[in-house]
């Protein structure tokens, strides 16, 4: 994953511009002069910390106008998400006996556990159920 850094440099008075010429840097996406604490902000992209460190180190701190470097690498967002896999989906196959809650298959005559004779549909809406 590439690495994206911005570096904030502090040089000799009035030699920002030198700095600036840093695009010309492989590596160096931007570089613009500031007014505060820091004199240019350079935006960096690297392919890994390595690349990043030799980029800096080597060449940017070693500019003779560069007197001082802070380097904040960027944190990227958001963060890569793994496609969600959908859950399972799951048909009711068993149902609960009313007398001793024991689990049977649909469809079933009577409880496997405790015998007890279940009701079908055309029964129960006969009539024929105990109330």
């Amino acid at each position: 994953m590439a690495v994206i850094a911005y570096v904030l440099v502090r040089t000799k008075p009035g030699t920002s511009h030198e700095i600036i010429a840093s695009r010309k840097i492989p590596g160096v996406q931007m570089a613009s002069s500031v007014f505060g604490r820091y004199d240019a902000v350079l935006v960096i992209s690297a392919k890994d910390m390595d690349e990043l460190s030799s980029i800096i180190y080597d060449v940017i701190e070693k500019h003779p106008n560069v007197e001082h470097t802070e380097c904040l690498v960027s944190i990227p967002y958001p963060p890569e998400e793994k496609p969600k896999v959908p859950a399972p989906t799951f048909s009711v196959i068993s149902f609960q006996c009313p007398s001793c809650n024991g689990l049977n298959r649909q469809g079933a005559a009577y409880c496997h556990l405790c015998g007890y004779a279940f009701e079908t549909a055309e029964e129960f809406l006969e009539g024929k159920h105990e109330r």
